[in-house]
């Protein structure tokens, strides 16, 4: 469950969020639609810990994100539009950068790895940089 309360952000004088209030069970999908500046990816990036915002409080699953980040994190996944962090990663370095993310432990990383990379057809492009073209 998400639940926002209050939350409000400002940039400079700019008014981004102004005490949204938002709850969103277990189950349900929901959608942000609206023009650009409404503060949709502001609001997104607040809920997923990446950004601060100035009043008012996000729990996930009855934590703060603000309190209790990596433990939010852990319950939630996030793939922004464009993903330019991930583009100078080598394919294995950001499997193990997810792995460590969710403690997957090694045994069970290196037998994973094995066999989804050779049923994908992958096991050559591992240490290809993700924005490669092969």
């Amino acid at each position: 469950m998400i639940e926002i309360k209050n939350v409000s952000k400002k940039y400079g004088n700019k008014v981004a969020l102004n005490n949204v209030n938002l709850k969103v069970e277990d189950g349900e999908i929901f959608a942000f639609i609206g023009h650009n500046g409404a503060g949709k990816t502001t609001l997104i990036k607040a809920i997923t810990g990446i950004h601060e915002f100035d009043d008012g409080e996000i729990l996930i699953n009855g934590k703060s994100i603000v309190d209790n980040p990596i433990e939010c994190k852990k319950e939630m996944a996030y793939m922004p539009d464009n993903p330019e962090l991930y583009e100078n990663m080598k394919a294995i370095d950001f499997i193990n950068f997810i792995c460590d993310m969710y403690e997957v432990d090694q045994e069970t990383r290196e037998k994973n790895i094995k066999k989804y990379a050779e049923l994908f057809e992958i096991d050559k492009n591992l240490n290809d940089l993700i924005s490669s073209n092969r």
